[in-house]
């Protein structure tokens, strides 16, 4: 911002024409009035040094900001194409000595797409500020939703993995001895179309199985061997069983 001195010159009045008189006949200027503009306020003087400063900054070049000055208060009005330069603008409005107040109404360009979509102002901070929220707010009850969902599967898998669990314990008596082995490995034998001439016997010490008998094949002692350690509170299986071919005929 700059401020103009443009002098005016009184015009020059005068010169009567006397006829007779050569000295008033000459023209000779008896008086010259000279006017001008008041000196600069301190007002101005405020708006041009932050001019000033603004035009000295390479980070304002080619902006379209203004400096207006009520008192020592300061307003700066434009638009700038960053929050930086606003902030350099008034940043340096501050720095001018005489200034005690600025109220900075720069408006920051949000380009879009298509060109400049609107200014960005305090009040648009806490419009987005507040749509950030409502989004941030309607995510939040997507979460919920989904982990309520979520606990509802949980739930049901470990109330059909407690039925399970149950009818495995019911499946299983409640004290696994060594009467409970032997007649569990005896009906297993007794149950097998394979096993059906196999004559064996077997003893439970401290759930250790002892197996003793005549066989006709190796295929079925292990056959006879898989069936008792396959069964539930056997520690050990001692196989003392012979195997001697056509023992079963």
């Amino acid at each position: 911002m700059s401020r103009k001195f443009i002098p005016c010159l009184g015009a020059v009045l005068g010169a009567a024409m006397i006829a007779g008189t050569p000295a008033l006949a000459s023209g000779v200027v008896t008086e010259a009035v000279v006017r001008q503009q008041p000196a600069a306020t301190a007002t101005d003087e405020l708006a041009d040094r932050i001019e000033e400063l603004w035009t000295a900054s390479k980070d304002l070049a080619d902006t379209d900001i203004d400096a207006r000055v009520e008192g020592s208060r300061v307003i700066l009005e434009g638009k700038v194409a960053s929050a930086s330069q606003r902030e350099t603008a008034e940043r340096l409005a501050k720095r001018v000595k005489g200034v005690t107040d600025v109220d900075n109404r720069i408006a920051v360009q949000v380009a879009g797409a298509q060109g400049t979509q609107g200014s960005v102002l305090a009040g648009d901070v806490k419009d987005t500020t507040k749509k950030t929220a409502n989004k941030t707010e309607g995510a939040l009850e997507k979460t919920g939703s989904a982990v309520e969902h979520a606990a509802e599967v949980t739930k049901d898998a470990v109330v059909a993995g407690a039925h399970k669990t149950k009818d495995a314990v019911v499946a299983t008596p409640g004290k696994i001895d060594e009467t409970w082995i032997t007649t569990k490995i005896a009906s297993k034998i007794n149950a097998d179309d394979a096993l059906e001439d196999v004559d064996v016997d077997v003893k439970v010490k401290k759930n250790v199985v002892t197996i003793t008998g005549d066989v006709s094949t190796v295929a079925l002692r292990d056959r006879v061997l898989r069936i008792a350690r396959e069964t539930e509170g056997v520690t050990r299986v001692v196989d003392n069983m012979v195997v001697r071919p056509g023992s079963q005929q």
